[in-house]
């Protein structure tokens, strides 16, 4: 066991440390080198992705076959669920003679997990560990991941953050991520030493309390900014209002929602820097990023990134506990698509759409990102189906869940763990949580303008409610 899988197991006893014991002591942890931390699997995933990026197209061609091959090999032999669907398809990985020939293979869909999870699952190699889907989906879902699965996102991210500038540890003003706001102390931010990250609380980033925060950013003097692209437009959108002059970074990141060009164009006008977008799953089979508004690029080696019908099909590399084989994202490519030869393998696309900004908005007029209630420590989600949220007056939510034997009461606690305060939500079981025309679940009916509220503080009813996070 590593350092690093040690320490992420007890993470919520070293969240609830004093600040200065925790700044103590993840400091020290923070300038262990990663690949001490991590173990093995840091050190060659970086290399793996360092041969992959500087090889030729054939090599790379090669590469992602004989890693799409590894997978099917150990899910045929290993996963009950693929040894099911494979002989209904009529399929084995012997007929998997091309990257061409995924298309002989099932898809999956988060539907196929929620239903069959227990078949998807093998703890031959390494321990599953739990992970759960982020709050821009309608349909809740736990996946499992191996510990090593860590090791590897932390390489392909450190890669990715450096076509910026970015170097490990450089102080980052993080506005993405769990919520650390304890208002009957009045702290709305909070110091994370080991990645040496400021932390600021979304949930109250459009309060009177924004300019403390604001204060505290400012003697942090961090080299980067990186969060969700709603909560930078709503930092932005608060400093101006306030007169405040934009932060002095380097760069920006964002990550987790979908950006679109005028909001692009807004971000770069104000801070005057680059701005990478991230592009990446909780599940681990696809990751990518785009360099100001010139297209995503993926990162290859990291999984097998297909184009079908302009849906982004995804498929694991190294992931020996949970493989995903043809996995359906629900994210769009847009526009130009660059394919390696011969396949429906995509390179590069110019853009990706799929999870959107949305908000909740609490009685003292602040907006709760819906991407921040990624609770599934919180929510029992093994018997949610689906859920939808309901807003018509600022502070309360009705919140219908789908599915059998549903604690109400614990759903509520959750949803009241996820914002701390400022909204009263009522829970409303339903035998079934109605789609569009299109077959589409709609994760959030505002009826609210978020818009004004972002800019004045003002409450509008929109006539029939704006639906939004479709899946």
């Amino acid at each position: 066991m590593t350092f690093e899988t040690l320490l992420h197991q007890y993470r919520s006893v070293y969240y609830n440390f004093p600040q200065p014991l925790k700044t103590f002591l993840g400091t020290i942890y923070g300038k262990i080198p990663l690949s001490w931390r991590f173990g093995n699997h840091y050190s060659m995933h970086q290399k793996v992705l360092e041969t992959f990026e500087q090889a030729n197209e054939q090599f790379q061609l090669d590469f992602q076959y004989h890693k799409t091959l590894e997978t099917l090999l150990f899910a045929n032999e290993h996963i009950p669920y693929y040894q099911n669907i494979f002989r209904e398809y009529g399929v084995t990985p012997k007929q998997f003679k091309s990257l061409d020939d995924m298309k002989r293979f099932p898809l999956l869909t988060k539907k196929d997990i929620t239903q069959h999870s227990d078949a998807l699952v093998t703890g031959v190699h390494e321990k599953p560990i739990a992970y759960y889907s982020g709050g821009s989906l309608s349909t809740p879902t736990k996946y499992f991941l191996p510990n090593s699965s860590r090791a590897k996102e932390k390489a392909y991210n450190n890669y990715i953050f450096s076509q910026i500038g970015y170097r490990y540890r450089d102080k980052t003003l993080l506005l993405k991520g769990r919520e650390i706001s304890v208002p009957e102390k009045d702290i709305y931010w909070e110091y994370e030493p080991i990645d040496n990250y400021l932390l600021l609380s979304n949930n109250y980033m459009n309060s009177e309390k924004f300019s403390l925060m604001y204060e505290q950013a400012v003697r942090f003097k961090p080299k980067f900014l990186f969060g969700y692209p709603s909560a930078v437009l709503s930092f932005m959108k608060q400093s101006r209002k306030r007169h405040l002059k934009p932060m002095d970074v380097q760069g920006v990141i964002l990550a987790s929602e979908t950006v679109y060009p005028d909001e692009l164009n807004a971000i770069f006008d104000f801070f005057g820097v680059s701005i990478l977008t991230h592009y990446g799953h909780t599940e681990r089979n696809v990751i990518g990023y785009r360099m100001n508004s010139r297209g995503y690029r993926f990162c290859n080696s990291y999984g097998l990134s297909r184009v079908v019908d302009n849906e982004l099909i995804s498929t694991t590399f190294d992931n020996f506990v949970m493989p995903f084989i043809n996995y359906k994202t629900t994210d769009s490519a847009v526009g130009v698509i660059e394919y390696y030869p011969q396949s429906d393998v995509a390179r590069y696309v110019e853009n990706i759409e799929g999870r959107t900004q949305d908000f909740l908005v609490t009685d003292d007029k602040r907006l709760v990102s819906i991407t921040t209630m990624c609770g599934g420590q919180y929510l029992p989600l093994e018997s949610i189906d689906a859920l939808q949220y309901v807003q018509k007056e600022p502070g309360k939510v009705t919140v219908l869940v789908e599915g059998a034997h549903i604690d109400l009461r614990k759903v509520k606690e959750g949803m009241h763990k996820l914002v701390r305060d400022g909204i009263d939500f009522k829970i409303q079981q339903v035998e079934k949580i109605e789609k569009t025309s299109r077959g589409k679940r709609v994760m959030c009916k505002q009826f609210l303008d978020i818009e004004a509220i972002r800019q004045s503080g003002s409450t509008v009813i929109t006539e029939g409610g704006r639906g939004c996070s479709q899946e």
